[in-house]
Order: structure tokens, then sequence, then C-alpha cells
């Protein structure tokens, strides 16, 4: 038993000295990178970075399977992934480029939504409206079904319960969210307080592109949760130190 363990930690040591070889061998450096890329790709949030990352995945393992290895069934799938992911990319780039976003829209775009790219941004503000209200204009009533979800770029809005204001919402803050998210209905009016500027998109509309578009959809329900959770926050503080 004793010579049985004796050889072996020879060819243990023999197995790691090969692995690491092979490891910093700068002939497998293409597959090295293959694999990197791959996983850059997977971390991606933008689907412009994924498609990046995996461009240069495929390249990479195309050049791996033609100078290391030969594999010529392998280096043709490759082909195929790169050329699909780079066609992909092409539309990506190409929907950048066309037309641009107003001044209003790039900000709220990165204060609302900064995961979103502009192409996505596009395919938002298509339903959106920019209005202006003067004061006493009322923008949800109770109980309405499907309010629009209203951005506030400039002013304010009060909530109101009964004679008594509970809330007052300004600049970058988002009115029936909690309707959007929900499905709910209006829980109280909201009546501009002063002159007032805001982006409104449409319920139905808005929820039937969210559904369709699995990165809009997280990006909408994180920019909405994060500012209904910054209103309760100033709604408990305004309370406690009343």
């Amino acid at each position: 038993m004793t010579a049985i363990i004796a050889q072996s930690e020879p060819a243990r040591e023999q197995g790691v000295q090969e692995f690491w070889r092979e490891l910093t061998n700068i002939d497998n450096l293409f597959g090295h990178l293959n694999y990197i890329f791959i996983i850059l790709s997977i971390s991606m949030t933008k689907m412009r970075w994924l498609r990046i990352y995996a461009l240069g995945s495929g390249i990479t393992a195309m050049l791996y399977f033609a100078l290391r290895t030969n594999d010529l069934v392998s280096l043709t799938w490759e082909f195929v992934f790169t050329s699909i992911n780079a066609f992909q990319l092409a539309l990506l780039l190409r929907a950048g480029l066309k037309g641009g976003l107003s001044e209003a829209e790039q900000e709220l775009l990165a204060s609302a939504f900064p995961t979103l790219d502009r192409a996505q941004g596009r395919r938002i503000f298509k339903l959106a409206t920019w209005q202006h209200a003067d004061p006493g204009t009322v923008l949800m009533t109770e109980g309405q079904h499907m309010p629009q979800l209203i951005f506030i770029t400039a002013g304010a809005a009060s909530v109101e319960r009964g004679p008594s204001i509970v809330s007052v919402c300004g600049a970058g803050d988002f009115l029936g969210e909690m309707s959007f998210l929900t499905g709910s209905e209006a829980s109280a009016p909201v009546r501009v307080a002063n002159k007032t500027s805001y982006c409104a998109f449409d319920h139905r509309a808005l929820k039937a592109l969210q559904e369709s578009d699995a990165e809009i959809k997280a990006a909408l329900d994180a920019g909405l949760t994060r500012n209904l959770a910054d209103k309760l926050h100033r709604m408990n503080t305004a309370a406690a130190n009343q």
C-alpha cells in the first residue's frame, strides 16, 4: 500500500504540472479569451454590450479552432454564432444612431431608467406626450382606472385626501406608479400645485411595450419602485416631524 501511495504522488505532481503548462501555454490564448468574453457577455445588463462580448467570444473561438485544434466542425458553428451576433449588433447600433433624444428625454432616461440605452428610450418616448398644466388642473382622480403614468419634469402636484394634502410631488417624481405596477385604481386625486411640466405615458401602451421587452420591463419596475419608496420615505419623515 505504501508503494502504491509513493507511486501516485509523482503522478499527481506530474498531472498538476501538465495542467499548469497547458493553462499558461501561449498557444491556448484564444481559448482563454473565448471563455473570458463568454463570462463578460452573461454579466452584462445591456443588450449592446452582451452582443459585443459575445462577438468577441465568437471571434476568439474561431481563431482557437482554426489555429490550435483544426476542428472544422466547431469552427463552422462558431462562424454561424459570430455572424448572427454581428448582424444583431449592427441592428442595435443602427437603431442607436437613427434619430435622437431631446434634452428632456435624455434627462428623464438618465434619472429614471439609467440601465436602458437610447434605442430603448426612443421606444418608450414614442408612447409619451409632453404637456404643461396650470395650478388647479386635476391630473388624476380617485378610483380612476388605468390612469396615465406621469413623470414630473418641473413644478409640483399635490396628492389629496379629502380636504387635506397628504403629499406633494415635484420634479423627478412619478404619479400613478402604484396603479401601473399593481393594476389597481388610482387611490387619491392629484392636483397641480403650481405651473407644471410633465411627461405622460399611456398605461395600456406602456404595459404592452414592457411585456414585449424584458429589459424595459426590468428598468420600468426598478425605476417606479425606487421612486415609490422614496416618496413613502419623504411622507414618513414629514409625518414624524409634525
